[in-house]
Order: C-alpha cells, then structure tokens, then sequence
C-alpha cells in the first residue's frame, strides 16, 4: 500500500457554532476538500478524518482517501469537549495511522487540525500530552475563531495556532483555504520525497491571509470580557426546544439578543449544556419563539427552565411543564435565568 499523508480536522459544534456559523463551518471545509481535489499530489496521499466535538465527541468520516470523503450534516450540542476529541483523534490514529517499521515505510507523519471558537469544558492537558508524545509524532495545528477563542490552551495543544477575526463564509473560507493550502504543501514534499516527515506549517508557502494571524504563546488576541449567553428555551405549545443566543453589549452590562435557533430533536442526547447563571432582568432585543411566533419569553425561578410567552398577553402565574408548579414574574423585573455559554 501507497504511503499515505492522514489529515485529522477535529470541528467544534458546540451550541456557540448554532446557525449561520456552523453553515460556514460546513461549506468552508467542503472548499478545503474541492481545493485538496484539483492538486495531483494531494489525490496521491491525502487520507482525511473528520470528528466532531461538543459534549461528547464523535467519529463523522474515519479515514478515508480524499476524493471518497463525503461530509456529513454537521449539527450542535451543548458544551466543548475538546480534550475528549483529542483522546478519540488518539485512538483513531492508533488505529488507523500505518507505523514504519524495519522492513515497511510507514504512512507519513499525520497532520491534526483543531477547530474551536471557545474553551474546553472538560479536561483537556492528559489527552493531549498523550497526542504530542505518540509516534509518529502528529503535527498540531489550532485554529481559533472569533474573539472568545482560549488561545491559553490552543498554543499549549497546538505546534502552531492561528486566529480568525470573523466566523462569517468569507472568512471560513479564508481559513480552510489556508489549511488547505498547507495540506498540499505537505503532500508535495511527499511526493518528491522532500522531508514531509518533518513537516511543520510552512508560513512562506501557505501565507496569512486578511482577518487571518498567527499567535504566539502569550500574544493571544485579547478575548471578549464577557462571553456570549445561551438561553435554552421551550415552546409552551410544541414543547419544541430553541436556543436565545445573546451577545453582550458594549456598554451599560446589557446583553442583546442575535437570533432564535430551533434545537434538534436529540441536542440533549449526549447530556444538559454547563449551567451559567445570569440575571435575566439585563436581556434585551426580541426573543421569537421559532415554532408559534411568540414573541417573549419567562422563566421558572424554581427550576430556572424558559418559556415563550406573547409579551402583549401577560398572565397572573405560570405553569412550568419543567418541574411542575406555577410560578409568577418578577415584580421588581430583576430573576435568574440559567443559560449557557457555549
């Protein structure tokens, strides 16, 4: 068997990657592989693997030669179990990676890919000592986006990291370019046999590109003071599950809405979201429920759980199909809500 360059994209799709995001996210690796495609020496030795990662982590396209790969719907879940990803990225290459031995020349050294737009919410240093101490030796490439991204862990993890400005399609496609890019740069060396063993991210080959830098350990771009609010809320009449997504304002503490998700029906399948408090009384800008167009919501303050409601037809009490009892609004506008952040 041809020796083969595997390529690992580890892909966040945490709730924070809910809508337009995760849509960039999709068509931006689906331009690395039309990219990787058009280039003969990537055909010969580009195999890639695809996992997701959020509260668990998953194994979408094990790998795979590049012009078999077919990418899957990509969907969210809560949290951002990235140290989890790296553990499955572990045992896939174990698995899959072919080591030289004394009478066979093995795949060559695998490149792994990070992509993340937040911080890890599980224990992440373990797995990946263990990934940078197997052999053949991965080289690690962090790719972090959107100015929430924990670039303290990323440069840790990662031999290389590089910051994206803005999660919209241009800039995804920016992003997968430049990966692509240094994809190909390896598979020529191994074509022609140039080193790719010890490969590392040439800067000069595959260039940053606007609304792309390169971060060093302790030159993180400075992260937002206060992270994005994640409100989980529920139809009083489907029962269907949606996401608040709000982002925090520049001024006066407020946070102001950005959108309404729908939630799959199996968002909770692998477990809840990491609970993150916060004062329900500071939300503002509409809160549309996506399935009977309610245009407000209220929360239970016995199990914290949230509701649409129809802000021109207010009630004297509640009734939270969450825990069971009934529950009235705040007379002084002030209540806790447990959201998320992503």
């Amino acid at each position: 068997m041809a020796r083969r360059l595997p390529v690992y994209l580890l892909l966040d799709t945490s709730e924070s990657m809910i809508g337009p995001p995760l849509k960039c996210l999709e068509e931006g690796v689906q331009h690395m592989l039309r990219t990787l495609l058009k280039n003969p020496f990537a055909l010969e030795t580009v195999h890639v693997s695809v996992i997701s990662f959020a509260a668990g982590a998953q194994v979408l396209v094990p790998l795979t030669d590049l012009q078999d790969v077919r990418l899957p719907p990509l969907s969210v879940r809560p949290g951002t179990a990235m140290g989890t990803a790296l553990r499955l990225c572990l045992d896939s290459m174990t698995r899959e990676v072919v080591r030289t031995t004394s009478d066979r020349k093995g795949d060559y050294r695998p490149l792994v890919f990070i992509l993340t737009d937040g911080e890890p919410t599980d224990e992440w240093r373990g797995p990946a000592s263990m990934l940078k101490n197997m052999h053949p030796r991965p080289s690690i490439t962090a790719l972090g986006c959107g100015d929430e991204a924990e670039f303290g862990c990323l440069t840790e993890i990662a031999d290389v990291a590089v910051s994206l400005e803005d999660v919209t399609r241009e800039g995804m496609e920016k992003l997968f370019a430049w990966v692509s890019a240094s994809v190909a740069v390896t598979s020529r060396a191994a074509g022609t046999g140039d080193g790719a063993d010890h490969w590392t991210v040439s800067l000069e080959k595959a260039p940053m590109r606007d609304g792309l830098r390169l971060v060093k350990p302790g030159d993180a771009p400075p992260r937002a003071a206060r992270p994005r609010l994640f409100i989980h809320g529920i139809c009083r009449r489907t029962g269907g599950k949606y996401l608040v997504v709000y982002r925090a304002a520049p001024s006066g503490g407020l946070y102001v809405s950005q959108g309404t998700f729908p939630l799959p029906d199996d968002f909770y399948a692998d477990g809840k979201a990491p609970s993150a408090p916060a004062d329900g009384s500071l939300l503002r800008g509409p809160a549309t429920c996506p399935y009977c167009g309610n245009d407000g919501m209220v929360y239970c303050h016995v199990c914290r759980s949230s509701y649409c409601w129809k802000s021109d037809d207010p009630a004297d009490s509640y009734h939270c199909t969450g825990c069971g009892r009934s529950f009235e609004l705040s007379s002084d506008g002030s209540f806790d809500v447990s959201g998320s952040q992503g």
